[in-house]
């Protein structure tokens, strides 16, 4: 089991700390030069932290580079909630500045970068249903949706194929938002990890469409969200609610995405999926921030 101890929770917490430290030092330059790409960085810095309260819940909040990379006796636990309203003010500011077109990140790094409004409206609308606001969760999605830049193809984001082409040829008519990796190594031991990560796809966009469609009761509509899944990907659903059906769709198609840890857990459906105690829906903070002092400890760690 997971521990406050293990070496992947400390590597996983740094290495958001350390990204989201060279994205303020970026960001803090650029104000002094023209100050035209902020909204890009405040994109990014909702889409490290959005990740880290779904991982961890209350996180410390650094935004500032006086601070250091995480820990340390100075910084403490910012609440949730407070993480969720910053992070709204800055999309929605950060809407306005970005362009309508259709989202690319695996050409160049320019493109990684300079995201496009979709990118801020999905990540809005996720924060929203974690929320359990689906009423304007809804309507940013439909604007993607009707935007018309992206479809549904045969992609399976549990299949190695569908990473692989993704990897060597680039975006798909599905991709929004995708990372490559790289090969970690540690010890003299090479850890294999995907070649690719799909932050942002049209499956999950039409998924959680369908999943705020059935909270806003409007189940039909979800039903016809799913369908167009179902022959898209040649699907077989289990489930009789149009929740579980949507569950038995991230399950064949997303499994290995990030978003579906956010899923179970807004649903009430990870501890049935995952066979967890309800405490370890929440990563421990690593033992080595707990003991430098300032950040508290998960419960039940």
């Amino acid at each position: 089991m997971v521990s406050p101890d293990a070496t992947i929770i400390s590597d996983i917490w740094n290495s958001f700390y350390r990204a989201n430290r060279m994205n303020l030092m970026f960001k803090e330059a650029e104000a002094k030069q023209l100050g035209v790409y902020q909204s890009y960085f405040d994109v990014w810095n909702a889409l490290y932290y959005y990740y880290m309260v779904v991982a961890w819940g209350d996180v410390p909040y650094v935004d500032s580079t006086d601070f250091g990379v995480a820990g340390g006796s100075s910084i403490f636990k910012t609440s949730q909630s407070e993480i969720f309203s910053r992070l709204i003010k800055e999309l929605q500011e950060a809407m306005d500045n970005l362009e309508e077109k259709k989202n690319e990140s695996l050409r160049d790094v320019n493109d990684f970068f300079f995201v496009s409004r979709d990118v801020a409206r999905i990540l809005l609308a996720d924060i929203y249903m974690y929320q359990g606001n689906y009423l304007q969760a809804e309507s940013l999605l439909a604007k993607v949706i009707s935007g018309g830049f992206y479809m549904l193809d045969s992609s399976n984001y549990n299949q190695k194929e569908t990473i692989t082409d993704l990897y060597n040829n680039g975006s798909g008519t599905e991709t929004i938002l995708a990372v490559r990796n790289g090969v970690m190594t540690r010890s003299n031991i090479s850890l294999g990890v995907p070649s690719l990560v799909p932050l942002m796809t049209y499956t999950d966009v039409l998924l959680s469409y369908a999943e705020c469609l059935c909270k806003n009761g409007r189940t039909s509509d979800a039903e016809i969200q799913l369908n167009k899944l179902v022959t898209a990907k040649e699907l077989q659903l289990s489930g009789v609610t149009v929740l579980d059906k949507i569950k038995s769709a991230r399950l064949q198609l997303t499994l290995y995405c990030d978003v579906n840890f956010a899923f179970l857990k807004r649903t009430g459906l990870a501890k049935e999926v995952y066979g967890v105690e309800n405490y370890r829906l929440l990563l421990p903070i690593p033992q080595r921030d707990v003991i430098a002092g300032g950040i508290s400890q998960n419960t039940g760690y």
